[in-house]
């Protein structure tokens, strides 16, 4: 071998070294839609269903105690304003309406808070999903998608929304949304389904963060 070709192949042979180092070392990347997951998970629309039924079931007791108090102030007007049966049933009807007031508060705040934790929850599942899936498949990164809209009321809201997007352009084979949702809905329907979320709710105790709901392994 010539000098000159051994020069040129020891000239070559870091080149390609350092060019195979830098193609082992870029990340695997994928894409997920998030508010795709949220709207087509099948506990998310679960559970609005449930607590549908929850805030219908406390508007139907708060008009029930609301006209249990209408009843107590039309009786009260049927006694003398000096007696001292009037005094006692006005007493009666002011506590009523602070007992009441203070059990509407509570249970809205109630409510709320549980539909919060389930919300998180619902991101917690997600979140785990997309990690079995990447580990699975050796993904570095996965971010996350909007499709833009054009049902923005004006340009400034559009502009908005243009200026929000996390990804510009990404091809289909990288994005990851169909498999974290097939995941999510087994796991899910293996865990009862709308049973499960009935029957946390009715029992006032919501799923817990990172609590009962098993790991959705790959």
């Amino acid at each position: 071998m010539s000098s000159t070709v051994t020069r040129l192949w020891v000239a070559v042979i870091p080149v390609l070294l350092l060019a195979g180092a830098a193609a082992a070392a870029d990340p695997n990347i994928a894409v997920i839609d998030v508010a795709r997951v949220f709207e087509d998970y099948d506990m998310t629309r679960d559970l609005e269903t449930v607590f549908d039924q929850a805030r219908q079931a406390l508007s139907d007791e708060a008009d029930s105690r609301r006209g249990n108090i209408d009843q107590m102030r039309r009786g009260l007007a049927a006694f003398d304003p000096e007696s001292d049966d009037y005094k006692r049933r006005e007493q009666e009807l002011i506590r009523a309406e602070a007992e009441f007031q203070v059990w509407s508060n509570i249970k809205e705040r109630q409510l709320k808070a549980d539909h919060k934790k389930w919300l998180l929850q619902i991101y917690r599942d997600t979140q785990s999903t997309v990690a079995a899936i990447a580990t699975d498949r050796s993904i570095d990164l996965v971010l996350t998608f909007d499709k833009l809209t054009e049902d923005a009321p004006d340009s400034t809201a559009l502009r908005q929304q243009i200026l929000l997007q996390k990804v510009i352009y990404h091809s289909d084979r990288m994005d990851i949304t169909d498999d974290v949702l097939k995941k999510l809905n087994d796991a899910y329907k293996a865990r009862g389904g709308i049973d499960s979320l009935h029957g946390a709710i009715q029992d006032e105790t919501p799923l817990k963060p990172g609590g009962q709901t098993p790991p959705v392994k790959p």
